[in-house]
């Protein structure tokens, strides 16, 4: 029953894409190029760049220091991690 029910659709679907009136034919569109825009390639991969730097900071601040990373190490797409000086072992255990 469904597949003769599919296969009506179908064919009233084919039957009616067929007849199209006359205002249904494509009308002609001038695209004008855009001028003065500004062309940013670089964007995405900045953005790619700043989530997987602070990712691996993350990481690498949980695995040395067995912390998390502070707002302002991830404001920095985690390049302040990178200056950052380890934590002594007894800061780590106080902690």
């Amino acid at each position: 029953m469904s597949k003769k029910l599919i296969a009506a659709a179908l064919a009233a679907s084919l039957a009616a894409s067929a007849v199209s009136p006359a205002s249904a034919a494509p009308a002609r569109v001038v695209t004008v190029p855009p001028t003065g825009g500004v062309h940013t390639p670089w964007v995405p991969f900045a953005v790619m760049g700043c989530a997987s730097g602070i990712i691996l900071a993350a990481m690498a601040a949980s695995s040395r220091d067995k912390r998390e990373l502070t707002a302002p190490e991830a404001w920095t797409c985690g390049l302040l991690f990178l200056f950052s000086e380890p934590r002594s072992k007894s800061k780590a255990k106080r902690r």
